[in-house]
């Protein structure tokens, strides 16, 4: 029933009772509440000790598990970091075995499932305990014997049919014998639960990536896949690996079935509760949420309890397998999102280490908007015989942002924020803006809520991972008017009322561009990205041309006359005219060759 976090409590010295009774639930529980149920195999009460008549005095008492609360009155509130309960906000004590939620009693367990699971509610709470039985064999049975196979609609469409479904949507794959792109999810032929979660959850028809991406994951396929910010990327690779957790037969503690790794906490937070949303009422489908900035303990208890899917940040992932508390022996899918970022120099070694605890036979999924020449290469080295998948253009802002681009020295920064915060066209809360430093987060919310009087917050790395979760939720629920912030909001997060975005810095490079701008644009939704740029920015002229200017945005004549955009221009023409080997990357294969031919340059000179 319950999965608790902690509930040994130590014995009053002076009581001496040999069987200990156990608080019930009232009848109006529709929870049972046996021991075995209470508290996990590896967690249960040595009672034993208790029935030898020669104890001693001066030993010291045991320990007796804490009766489950009945009632949230009875529960207390959550310090900063511990889980709060789904229902009423306390501490989230317990795992709903159902949901795999927190709750903090029966009481709140009984309303959750009420209100979560009311497309299969008979079922949950069928008198005839046979009922039960009979559905979770079928639903077992159902799930260990999938496999992806073609549905018959789609089989009987011709090659020129699926083509023109590929260009109509901008599908490009490559790759040895990929799979047709599915219409719709029926095609897949999932269990019911996980249709219902996914029409739950608003997935009524796929995008293009799950189009796509849905079948080649399900058939094993490794995947490398490119599509616009707010895309639907997250939901292609969950579907894959939701299937591959439900089909595993290893369940056992601390040995996970599939791997999600991410760069930032906020991102994985967001992808445990989309996988929450899809796993709900599904057999013995569990996840684990392990990031830094949270509580170590909670995160150890949790692996405990047979986890299937792990979300992870490579710092705190890479922490708990040096303490052995987790074991990658029985990992068959693992997941790297924002790929860009996770295998550049400073996560790729972290990455590559936790490669080294995963099989070999292991299925790999690496998905982002971005994924450059040199960083795609190291992904294929990652992947065997891969799938490419890529929506739209590659490597493109995404076309449902409007892009506006507008020179402004560093002193004026500050007031034409002002001036589009005033803007009533433009000024559509909640505004995200973006900074490259922390202390400028700060002082320009300070800024904005003495000169603007609104409702400002910044978010940077500074600030605990219980504040960060505090301002991104209230983000989400339209607290905030405006919401400074560092390149932590600029990845993956579905800001889906975010309608303008302001660029106050120009990101380091055209990759984080690309991401910054994408929040506005989530989910199909159009928005607006303002960019503010001068000369300190010189090195990024030619990208922002190459990129901006095809989408029809009027860019600043200060650019389009610099002298340091006609340099950029010529070098770039230069580059051309003597072809593509002098921009090969540089790999062990190919050292020698490179090599070789400087040489002879030299040489003729």
């Amino acid at each position: 029933m319950f999965m608790p976090r902690s509930l040994k409590l130590k014995r009053a010295p002076e009581s001496h009772q040999q069987n200990p009774k156990r608080s019930k639930p009232t009848p109006e529980d529709t929870v049972s509440t046996s021991p075995s149920d209470i508290c996990p195999p590896d967690e249960t009460v040595n009672t034993e000790t208790e029935e030898e008549p020669d104890q001693t005095e001066t030993e010291e008492p045991d320990e007796e598990e804490e009766p489950v609360k009945s009632f949230k009155k009875n529960q207390r509130w959550p310090e900063p970091g511990e889980p709060v309960c789904v229902m009423c906000g306390r501490y989230g004590e317990y795992i709903c075995d159902k949901t795999d939620n927190d709750v903090c009693s029966l009481e709140c367990k009984a309303s959750h499932l009420a209100k979560m699971c009311l497309g299969f509610g008979e079922k949950v709470f069928s008198k005839d305990p046979q009922a039960g039985v009979k559905t979770s064999k079928a639903s077992n049975t159902d799930t260990e014997s999938y496999s992806y196979k073609e549905d018959s609609f789609i089989s009987e469409l011709t090659e020129e049919q699926i083509k023109r479904v590929q260009t109509e949507l901008a599908i490009v794959t490559a790759g040895s014998e990929v799979c047709r792109p599915i219409i719709e999810f029926e095609h897949c032929n999932f269990p019911t639960a996980l249709r219902l979660n996914l029409k739950k959850a608003g997935y009524e028809a796929p995008t293009p990536i799950q189009m796509q991406m849905v079948p080649v994951g399900l058939t094993g396929r490794d995947v490398i896949a490119t599509a616009d910010t707010g895309s639907g990327k997250t939901v292609a690779f969950l579907l894959p690996v939701v299937m591959h957790a439900l089909q595993s037969q290893t369940a056992s503690p601390s040995s996970p079935t599939c791997l999600i790794l991410t760069p930032t906490r906020e991102l994985a937070i967001q992808i445990e509760t989309q996988t929450k949303e899809l796993v709900m009422g599904l057999p013995n489908m569990r996840t684990a949420l392990l990031v830094g900035g949270m509580p170590l303990p909670p995160q150890l208890h949790r692996l405990k309890q047979k986890i299937k899917i792990v979300i992870a940040t490579p710092g705190r992932l890479i922490e708990i397998l040096k303490q052995k508390a987790v074991r990658l022996d029985d990992v068959r899918a693992i997941v790297v999102d924002e790929a860009d970022t996770m295998l550049k120099m400073g996560f790729q070694q972290q990455v590559l280490e936790i490669l080294e605890h995963v099989p070999e036979d292991h299925q790999t999924l690496l998905t982002s908007a971005t994924i450059p020449t040199g960083t795609e290469q190291l992904a294929a080295r990652l992947t065997r015989d891969p799938v490419s998948i890529t929506i739209g253009r590659k490597n493109q802002p995404c076309a449902n942002v409007r892009q506006i681009v507008l020179w402004v020295e560093e002193p004026s920064k500050k007031k034409k924020l002002f001036e589009i915060l005033n803007d009533r066209k433009l000024y559509q809360p909640p505004v995200v803006v973006f900074v490259d430093c922390k202390l400028g987060a700060d002082l320009l919310c300070e800024a904005v809520q003495k000169v603007m009087g609104l409702n400002a917050v910044a978010i940077h790395s500074d600030k605990t991972q219980w504040e960060r979760n505090k301002i991104v939720k209230g983000l989400l629920e339209g607290q905030f008017e405006v919401v400074i912030s560092t390149g932590i909001l600029g990845r993956g997060l579905d800001l889906v009322n975010v309608k303008l975005v302001v660029n106050f810095d120009m990101p380091a490079n055209m990759d984080e561009y690309v991401h910054q701008i994408g929040r506005a644009g989530r989910l199909g939704h159009r928005g607006t990205a303002i960019t503010f740029m001068n000369n300190n920015n010189k090195r990024l002229f030619l990208d922002i041309v190459n990129r901006v200017k095809p989408t029809g945005s009027i860019l600043p004549p200060q650019l389009l006359n610099s002298p340091h955009l006609f340099e950029q221009q010529r070098r770039a023409k230069q580059r051309s005219n003597h072809g593509d080997e002098d921009d090969v990357i540089g790999t062990k294969s190919n050292l020698i060759d490179i090599i070789r031919k400087h040489d002879k340059r030299a040489a003729r000179k």
